[in-house]
């Protein structure tokens, strides 16, 4: 997206600048109540979504949101938009129900290949109509990219729900080795009349690992604990049981670590964890019917001889009920939330954030909500959102690194790209003062820092280049590096103009002789791009070949205003866009 069409010149713009290093965050900073890379809030994206009860991406380069509705259909948010028509529309197949009239079942999951993009599969988990049996089936992407083809379903397998309409589990996830995950539930009612939990004979209160590449219409991975198995003595599908209701688990997409949420009986939700490679990783039991919690529940003799695995977090009801398992968070590399577990409760609408430093794990409250969070989920890029039904909306979970630059902001991605470079810290304390303009010295450490890599040093200055950039000035080795790159000749008889506003003419010159070298011209300007740049201006050729690279978008109607001072906003901005850095 064009970001730079949103940039608007300051008119009146205040210069205020800050000393030296400490206003780009290089050096010592004043001091703040909180650092960058501490805050966290809510931001809701897009509303009209009765029933949603997951939010899914399709890893596929998009940047798409699929949101499940409970009632049959899988919605498109394109980023900009919320579709109107469904992606896919199984209301026939799955239970029927009427909005918020579904108790736990109908369409539960989504899960894409992870070839999906070539391969074009994916997988929706569902109780069926007719029974309420539990199907999970595959379908495939039609010719247009943003509807499935309906008649494409192929069905994986089907288990039996017959006893009772609670209890159908419904998560699908591809972990890190390629299985598809499904969690079912363990058959409903209260307690586990059925005494699925325990049984490894029976599908219900498991989480199922399927290879779904070979095989027709699926083969069983050769590590399952029972995958050879003989009839009666584990099930093949199984890879961990003694779950209750398993209402959604996930991978740590940074190390493949697994984490469930279980839903509890009366007393206990609780969260299980299972590391990356652990040795006992396959045929784990994680304690239902027998256990709660850390809690013993039934009183059964046969629960003597079990040994289960105590889940790493739990917390009582009341007014908690139900937990929804969510996602390690991995958007922001240099925030202090990374690499901690979200999970939230369907009741109180609060939501957690977990870490652990070995087998010792804090759980620490982030929000208190009146959101019915039915599901978390993860977007390409590691964002983290929630869906709630009863005010129909997805929100985003959005943590940001400074207080000036929330996450609505139009330049957050930017700021929060150069920040995880080590590009800046900021202008002191916890604030990155996005609205202060650039000086041609600011620019310089801005530049180059981008250019070649966080931690980088020029050679040290001689102060012999420029008049006024004396070797022991604020940027001096900076600016000198630009000239010996051939970037800058300076503003004009033998000086630099250090302190001097950077101005969009002027970044569109530094910008591509840095990304291109010394030797780059840009094509000859035949038509301006913009209505303030002639082809008559010597920085014309610069502007439009930015305008052709997608790096700008002028300032507003069909202008460049090239002779604005550029902000440490819009600073962000060009440097992610021009020299590639990805954003969040």
């Amino acid at each position: 997206m064009r970001f730079l069409l949103y940039l608007h010149l300051m008119k009146n713009p205040r210069v205020a600048l800050l000393a030296g290093l400490a206003l780009l965050g290089l050096g010592a900073r004043t001091p703040a109540a909180a650092a960058p890379g501490t805050f966290i809030t809510t931001v809701q994206i897009t509303n009209g979504l009765p029933d949603a009860t997951g939010v899914v991406n399709a890893g596929d380069g998009s940047g798409r949101l699929f949101i499940v509705q409970q009632t049959g259909q899988i919605r498109i948010w394109t980023g900009t938009q919320l579709l109107a028509t469904p992606f896919l529309n199984i209301s026939g197949t799955s239970t029927s129900c009427s909005s918020g009239g579904c108790g736990e079942r109908g369409l539960l999951g989504l899960a894409f290949h992870p070839s999906y993009k070539t391969n074009g599969f994916f997988y929706v988990y569902y109780t069926r109509q007719s029974d309420g049996a539990i199907q999970i089936a595959r379908y495939h992407v039609s010719a247009n990219a943003n509807v499935a083809d309906a008649a494409s379903a192929l069905v994986l397998i089907t288990i039996p729900h017959p006893s009772f309409a609670n209890h159908n589990g419904g998560q699908l996830a591809f972990g890190p080795d390629g299985y598809l995950y499904a969690g079912t539930g363990d058959g409903g009612s209260g307690g586990d009349p059925n005494g699925n939990g325990q049984n490894i004979n029976a599908l219900l209160g498991k989480l199922l690992r399927l290879d779904v590449d070979h095989g027709s219409p699926y083969a069983i991975p050769p590590t399952n604990p029972f995958a050879t198995a003989a009839p009666g003595a584990g099930t093949h599908e199984i890879w961990a049981y003694g779950l209750r209701n398993p209402w959604r688990f996930s991978f740590d997409r940074a190390n493949g670590d697994l984490y469930i949420g279980d839903v509890g009986q009366s007393s206990y939700e609780e969260v299980d964890y299972q590391a990356a490679n652990a040795p006992d990783a396959a045929g784990r039991n994680y304690g239902w019917n027998c256990r709660e919690g850390f809690h013993p529940y039934s009183g059964d003799t046969s629960c003597n001889s079990i040994t289960a695995v105590d889940p790493v977090l739990e917390y009582p009801h009341n007014p908690e009920c139900s937990i929804t398992g969510g996602f390690v968070f991995r958007n922001l590399p240099s925030h202090s939330l990374t690499g901690a577990y979200f999970y939230g409760d369907y009741c109180s609408g609060r939501i957690w954030s977990a870490t652990h430093s070995g087998a010792t794990w804090t759980s620490t409250q982030r929000f208190d909500t009146a959101f019915n969070i039915t599901s978390f989920g993860e977007g390409e890029t590691g964002r983290l959102y929630l869906t709630d039904p009863a005010s129909q909306t997805l929100q985003w979970i959005a943590p940001y690194s400074f207080a000036d630059v929330g996450p609505t902001y139009f330049a957050w991605p930017f700021v929060e790209t150069i920040y995880a470079r080590g590009i800046t810290g900021g202008c002191g304390g916890d604030n990155y003062c996005p609205e202060l303009t650039i000086t041609r010295a600011e620019m310089a450490v801005f530049l180059l820092t981008a250019e070649h890599g966080p931690g980088y040093t020029p050679p040290p200055a001689t102060g012999t280049v420029f008049n006024d950039v004396p070797a022991g000035s604020f940027a001096a080795a900076f600016i000198e590096q630009l000239a010996r790159e051939g970037v800058t000749s300076g503003c004009g008889g033998g000086n630099y103009c250090p302190g001097s506003p950077t101005t969009r003419d002027q970044m569109a010159t530094f910008l591509l002789l840095a990304k291109e070298g010394s030797s780059y011209t840009p094509p000859a300007c035949a038509t301006p791009t913009f209505s303030d740049v002639p082809c008559s201006s010597p920085f014309a050729v610069w502007i439009d070949e930015l305008a052709r690279r997608g790096i700008t978008g002028g300032c507003g109607g069909g202008n460049y205003c090239p002779a604005g001072s550029v902000t440490r906003a819009q600073m962000a901005v060009f440097l992610s866009t021009t020299f590639g850095l990805p954003t969040p």
